[in-house]
């Protein structure tokens, strides 16, 4: 997974969690595009030394889509409604990705959370191989490239495509089954992590404070 920090910072994950639950929610009710909207996602590029270049990236690849909807929603006449919706997107996208969660950072904060063990093992599983499915079609697709296959618009290149996709979910389904077989064998109670107690430092407090702050400022205007 790719670093979206320039260097560590010691926040609590679990923190990071309430954060992105709490700010989410509220972009995603907002009703009005707002400058405060970004003082949260200022206020966390700041604590966690965000690399921004490497955040760009990763939400350029997702704009493909958020990019149709806006579009359509201007070829519509919504243009207000097209902004708010592109912008609510992006900033979702931006906060939760500046995280940096991984599989084990997810599940140890919902664990501290006291989540339940078994929605806590299946958003790491969901984490966890949703980066084995995109390494494994880039190998797919360099393999592709250096055999010669070139897309185009007929039924051979959709079959191809579909034996891929098929294969790739198996691969994944087979390499969960391993997993979770090897946490029954070697785990107590099914649980990867131990939950432990959450210790919130000025940053954490900081943080959330700007996520609470900002909500209460925007609905008392």
């Amino acid at each position: 997974m790719a670093a979206f920090c320039t260097s560590k910072t010691k926040i609590d994950y679990s923190i990071g969690i309430i954060s992105v639950f709490i700010y989410t929610f509220f972009i995603a009710t907002a009703k009005s595009i707002d400058p405060l909207l970004f003082l949260p996602v200022i206020v966390q590029a700041f604590i966690l030394k965000v690399d921004f270049k490497t955040v760009l990236k990763q939400l350029l690849k997702v704009n493909l889509f958020i990019g149709i909807t806006f579009l359509i929603l201007l070829l519509e006449g919504k243009d207000q409604l097209a902004w708010l919706v592109f912008v609510r997107a992006n900033l979702i996208l931006w906060f939760t990705l500046s995280f940096d969660f991984d599989g084990f950072k997810l599940y140890g904060g919902l664990q501290n959370l006291k989540v339940s063990n078994k929605l806590s093992l299946l958003l790491f599983f969901t984490v966890k191989y949703i980066d084995v499915l995109f390494e494994s079609a880039l190998r797919f697709k360099e393999v592709m490239k250096l055999r010669g296959f070139k897309p185009s618009f007929n039924k051979r290149t959709f079959k191809t495509y579909g034996d891929i996709f098929g294969f790739l979910l198996y691969t994944s389904v087979c390499k969960m089954e391993k997993v979770e077989d090897l946490i029954t064998l070697r785990t107590k109670g099914g649980r990867l992590l131990p939950p432990k107690k959450i210790v919130a430092g000025y940053k954490d407090i900081l943080l959330l404070s700007s996520v609470v702050g900002v909500i209460f400022v925007y609905y008392i205007k």
